[in-house]
């Protein structure tokens, strides 16, 4: 069972766990107080960026505040089922994968 587990640990591609990781974070992170951004033009000053409450949006939708995640973001939820569905083929290629090295 442990071999298993290591196998498909393996196929999993690194993108998955990127992706994974970042919604936990998303999910663990305290959106109330100030944060830094990595935002070029929030950092340049210009107020408009059509990305920008994306990361706010998921972080509202995890914890089912679905006014406040329209509120950041009206795309939040597209976005967040974009990931889920990305990662959910990451798993089925990979169990694809897992399925032919075990035959072997």
């Amino acid at each position: 069972m442990i071999n298993k587990l290591k196998i498909f640990l393996k196929t999993f591609p690194l993108e998955g766990y990127i992706w994974i990781a970042a919604l936990l974070i998303l999910a663990i992170t305290n959106m109330e107080s100030s944060h830094f951004t990595l935002c070029p033009f929030n950092n340049l000053g210009i107020d408009f960026c059509p990305g920008c409450g994306l990361g706010r949006s998921i972080h509202h939708l995890i914890r089912f505040d679905f006014t406040g995640s329209f509120n950041a973001h009206p795309l939040g939820g597209v976005a967040l089922l974009v990931l889920l569905y990305r990662i959910f083929l990451l798993a089925k290629n990979s169990m694809q994968q897992f399925k032919t090295k075990l035959s072997y």
